[in-house]
């Protein structure tokens, strides 16, 4: 009897640890994609902001200056910082 509860805990002690990888966390290739993932996101958000800027100060015009409002309008000002028009701007 007393053999039979040894070798059941040896077996059990056995499974645990044989199934232990399973509660790593993510690999090293799972946390290679994520940052693969956010280096793709942040070039688009730096090329969705720097068409934003190409948008807005074609708007405004070339020597012209340019602050987005909290609207999300922008407001372009002459050469000297006076305040011209309004603007909505799509990139």
């Amino acid at each position: 009897m007393n053999h039979i509860i040894n070798y059941t805990l040896a077996g059990a002690v056995a499974l645990v640890l044989s199934s232990a990888y399973l509660l790593d966390g993510p690999s090293d290739h799972q946390a290679a994609i994520d940052s693969a993932a956010a280096a793709k996101d942040a070039q688009r958000a730096a090329a969705a902001q720097a068409r934003f800027e190409r948008a807005a100060q074609q708007a405004c015009g070339e020597n012209a200056g340019w602050q987005l409002r909290d609207d999300g309008a922008v407001q372009c000002f002459t050469k000297r910082g006076h305040k011209t028009i309004v603007a909505r701007v799509t990139p």
